[in-house]
C-alpha cells in the first residue's frame, strides 16, 4: 500500500476526512523529513513507512481537538504533531517551537518548499517566547512530563485556552505531579491505527 493510501485509510479509520490535496501534501512533508532525517538526525525512527504510522497518524489523532484558530506547538521537533496539523488546517496559525537549531531549520524548509503561510517557525526555548497569553492550544507531543510542560508553557494559552498533551500509557504518576495552577479537564484515550500502543489525550486549562 502506498504512503497516500496509508494515510488516507488511517485518517478514515480516526474519523477523520482529509482531501486527496492535503493527503499528497502530507506524503511530501514526509518526503522531506525522511531525506532530511538522513543528513541530520531529526528522528530516530528511519523507516518512511513506520513514520507515517508512528509520526504522521499519531500526529492526525491531535486534529479533532483543534478548535481555536491560534495554536504553538512546543517541542516540535521535526514538527510532530504541529506541522501535520498545519498542513491540515491552512486556516488556522501555528507556531512550532524548538530550541534545537537543526530541528527549526528542517521546519523552515520544509515552510519555504510547501509554501506553509500559516507556519511560524521559532528557535527558542519555551520561557522566551514573547507571545504569551494568545494561544487557543498549547500542544506538546514530546514533552518531557506534564508537570513540566505546565511550569515551562503556564503562561502561553489565552483565558480561554487550553494545554492539550499527547501521552502513552495513562499517567497516573504525571497527573498526581501537576501543581494547583492547572484543572485537568478531560483525559481521552486515543485509537491510532497500525499503533499497538496506548495513547492519551490530556486536556488541561490554566485556574483563575
Amino acid at each position: 500500500m502506498s504512503y497516500f493510501d496509508t494515510l488516507k485509510r488511517g485518517a478514515d479509520d480516526m474519523g477523520i476526512s482529509l482531501s486527496d490535496e492535503t493527503v499528497e501534501r502530507l506524503v511530501q512533508y514526509l518526503g522531506l523529513l525522511e531525506k532530511w532525517n538522513k543528513a541530520y538526525n531529526l528522528t530516530a525512527i528511519r523507516d518512511a513507512d513506520k513514520m507515517v504510522s508512528l509520526h504522521l497518524l499519531d500526529s492526525l489523532a491531535t486534529l479533532p481537538f483543534i478548535t481555536g484558530k491560534k495554536v504553538i506547538d512546543v517541542g516540535t521537533g521535526p514538527g510532530l504533531p504541529g506541522m501535520v496539523l498545519a498542513i491540515c488546517l491552512p486556516e488556522h496559525d501555528f507556531t512550532l517551537l524548538d530550541s534545537n537549531g537543526k530541528k527549526t531549520r528542517f521546519l523552515t524548509q520544509v515552510k519555504m518548499e510547501m509554501g506553509l503561510k500559516n507556519v511560524t517557525v521559532a528557535n527558542e526555548r519555551v520561557e522566551n517566547h514573547a507571545h504569551q497569553g494568545v494561544y487557543d492550544h498549547v500542544t506538546s507531543r514530546a514533552f518531557a512530563s506534564l508537570e513540566d510542560m505546565i511550569n515551562w508553557c503556564l503562561p502561553l494559552p489565552s483565558a480561554s485556552g487550553n494545554f492539550l498533551a499527547m501521552k502513552g500509557v495513562y499517567p497516573h504518576d504525571e497527573l498526581a505531579q501537576l501543581p494547583d495552577t492547572v484543572t485537568v479537564q478531560e483525559i481521552q484515550p486515543l485509537t491510532v491505527p497500525t499503533i499497538d500502543a496506548e495513547r492519551h489525550m490530556v486536556i488541561m486549562t490554566r485556574k483563575g
